[in-house]
């Protein structure tokens, strides 16, 4: 029964914060109250006892409760951050929405069923792409738009093809037709794809580029955040419910594992070319989700291990990143891409901005450098090119991060505006007064440090968390781990 009240009690909230999403203050309360609940009934769930309703086994396993906490925190922050940053009027509702959505592929143990659900987050999160502040006086921009059905386009046809390809595998019998091509490889293909598209990763990347750069910040970390992390959590449950196609799938996890590699080695080089800020941090994402894919792809216990510590790295930092933008904006957004002083402005969103890059390119003290060492053992022991592939895109992303610290953060401070001297006759109640420079909020640099210091933590100390996810690939015993 708790299983069905994690999902269904945030999504029939929703329904009473949609009810009060003009008075965006009490909307934006009672969502956070919602999520604080939730983490109440996630601590009295029994963690891998599973329980069947309508044909559905729901199981929270000791990994996917450490992604249900994570979760329900970045969306305590985004809320939270609601209350300070500028949001569309249904934000809070279409945030229930996709968080109600993403427990539900964490608890639920049906692969034909987590696929529906993804296409049902593609076309909640959509939302959060159009959606307008209260009383807003313009119509949604043709880049804005154009973002919006580019995203869902994709996530259908993304869906589309992971549920034939679990159509498939539902009637594929290994041994079947001996001495033909077993259509394993065919559904590896599909899968790829599908989470490919899911991952933004290179050549699918369009739509990450365009939801970063034109899409608000906080209705991003809804998309990017929550739903990228879970497809991944998707697929690793994939390997467990069908272990046969890692046996017939022969040389075609080869292939995953090189595309991996060169999608991560093209999105770090656009991402050094890139012209805009929002454009660099959105390839550095796109290279760190090709890093991650490599991971699953190996089908090692150093490379399973390291991609699933990479997608907790990767839901920390996009949030972080995406906060620290949005408050950088809030300094002058009509300007943000001409100042290279951001940093001496805005101290703290500066500090989160170069954080999260950190933790986006695999560089310690974040989760990201421990992950990325795990990605390079694994391709170390696979091929020698693969390793160099790797190093090649983590350069790559290295040269875009110092290139994007010294461009947007650490320039000469601009010097501060100086009154003129009044002229012959005119008096000071008649003159435009200088513009005042905004300090902080307060609880925008509380939600930062605390980001900061949670991915610090965890890439400090691996150990809170890899013993649980050592465990988790453990288990996938058609790898053979011992």
């Amino acid at each position: 029964m708790l299983y069905l009240l994690l999902i269904f009690f945030p999504l029939s909230m929703a329904c009473s914060v949609f009810l009060l999403r003009r008075l965006p203050r009490i909307a934006i309360g009672l969502s956070i109250g919602t999520l604080i609940v939730e983490v109440l009934l996630a601590v009295q769930v029994r963690v891998d006892d599973p329980v069947r309703v309508l044909g559905v086994t729901f199981l929270l396993s000791p990994l996917n409760q450490i992604f249900l906490f994570l979760f329900l925190g970045i969306g305590i922050a985004t809320l939270a951050m609601a209350l300070i940053l500028p949001h569309g009027e249904n934000f809070s509702a279409i945030g229930l929405l996709t968080i109600g959505q993403t427990v539900a592929i964490l608890v639920m143990q049906d692969s034909f069923v987590t696929a529906l659900v993804l296409v049902a987050i593609g076309l909640t999160t959509v939302l959060g792409i159009v959606d307008l502040p209260a009383g807003a006086g313009v119509l949604v921009s043709r880049q804005t738009l154009a973002t919006a059905l580019k995203y869902l386009v994709l996530m259908v046809i993304a869906g589309i093809l992971l549920y034939i390809a679990y159509v498939l595998t539902d009637i594929f019998r290994p041994g079947e037709l001996p001495g033909r091509i077993s259509p394993a490889r065919f559904i590896l293909a599909l899968l790829a794809a599908g989470f490919a598209l899911r991952m933004a990763l290179a050549p699918f990347h369009s739509w990450l580029v365009d939801l970063v750069s034109y899409a608000g910040s906080l209705a991003a970390i809804l998309i990017i955040a929550l739903p990228a992390p879970a497809s991944l959590l998707v697929f690793l449950l994939t390997l467990q419910s069908f272990p046969t196609l890692l046996f017939e799938g022969g040389q075609a996890l080869n292939v995953l594992r090189i595309g991996a590699a060169v999608s991560a080695v093209l999105s770090s080089a656009l991402a050094l070319t890139a012209g805009t800020l929002r454009q660099r941090i959105a390839y550095l994402i796109a290279g760190n989700c090709g890093i991650i894919f490599y991971g699953f792809a190996s089908l090692s216990l150093a490379g399973l291990s390291g991609a699933i510590l990479g997608v907790i790295n990767l839901a920390l930092a996009v949030t972080t990143v995406l906060v620290s933008l949005a408050m950088l904006d809030d300094l002058d957004r009509s300007q943000t891409e001409d100042r290279s002083d951001l940093f001496w402005h805005r101290p703290v969103a500066g500090a989160g901005l170069l954080g999260s890059g950190m933790a986006l390119i695999g560089w310690l003290p974040f989760p990201g450098g421990t992950s990325y060492l795990l990605a390079l053992q694994a391709a170390a022991a696979n091929h020698w090119l693969e390793l160099l592939t790797l190093l090649v895109a983590m350069a790559l992303a290295a040269l875009t991060l110092a290139q994007l610290a010294v461009q947007y953060l650490f320039g000469p401070s601009a010097a501060p505006m100086v009154a003129e001297p009044s002229l012959l006759g005119e008096i000071e109640l008649g003159r435009p007064p200088l513009p005042r420079q905004s300090r902080e909020p307060i609880g925008a640099v509380v939600i930062i440090s605390i980001l900061l210091a949670v991915m610090a933590v965890i890439g400090l100390s691996p150990n809170l968390v890899l013993p649980t996810i050592e465990a988790a690939v453990r288990s996938l015993a058609a790898l053979g781990f011992s």
